[in-house]
């Protein structure tokens, strides 16, 4: 099975501009900023929100980040993240007539993933360890992996129109997912705390270290 690091994306670098343009003109703040408002917020003059906007400069993937979040436009939040691969793109506006349509979307997108997941633990507890992954295989484990990112897609748009519709900025569940995880310790706190538990898993299982 082939893996590659490349990031994927629908948007080519050169749209940046485009994309802090349309976050500009589509702010979700509610505070009409201005070139010299949403400037002073990011720490950049007028002029380099002017460039930016009309095209004249090409901000860097930070700065970038830091314009469409200053704007509050989650439509373009996620259009960034696309760009450098960390994020799908986002639905078009006109398939998320409302967020009971979204949310039932997201509850088949659900319904789907456990379906896919299901035959992919009956394919694992019948295979032998021994066995090479052939194409049936990789197809098996590539449709539930697609499954899984029309999972994330779906959970996506319900975040971003509930923050469209009643003004609950998903920033709020990431930060409550955030204190959740890590009272449980479910998240890794520390890289080295992530290494030390990765050696102790090592030579608990008989392995040696290099």
């Amino acid at each position: 099975m082939r893996n590659s690091n490349a990031p994927v994306s629908i948007y080519s670098r050169s749209r940046i501009s485009d994309i802090c343009e349309y976050a500009f003109r589509h702010q979700r703040t509610g505070e009409h900023l201005t070139y010299e408002t949403l400037g002073k917020k990011i720490g950049r003059s007028a002029r380099w929100v002017s460039d930016v906007i009309n095209g004249r400069a090409t901000p860097m993937r930070e700065d970038a980040e830091d314009f469409v979040q200053a704007c509050g436009n989650h439509y373009a939040i996620r259009m960034i993240k696309h760009l450098y691969g960390d994020a799908p793109p986002p639905t078009d506006p006109r398939l998320m007539a409302s967020l009971t349509v979204s949310l039932n979307n997201l509850i088949k997108q659900c319904r789907d993933v456990i379906k896919e997941a299901e035959v992919v633990i009956e394919w694992e507890r019948t295979r032998r360890p021994w066995q090479p992954v052939t194409q049936d295989d990789e197809r098996i484990l590539t449709h539930l992996g697609k499954q899984i990112e029309d999972l994330f897609q779906a959970g996506d748009d319900v975040h971003i129109l509930m923050d469209e519709r009643y003004g609950i900025d998903p920033a709020i569940h990431q930060h409550n997912w955030l204190v959740e995880a890590r009272a449980h310790e479910i998240v890794v706190r520390d890289p080295r705390e992530l290494m030390r538990r990765e050696r102790q898993e090592i030579l608990f299982t008989g392995g040696t270290l290099l």
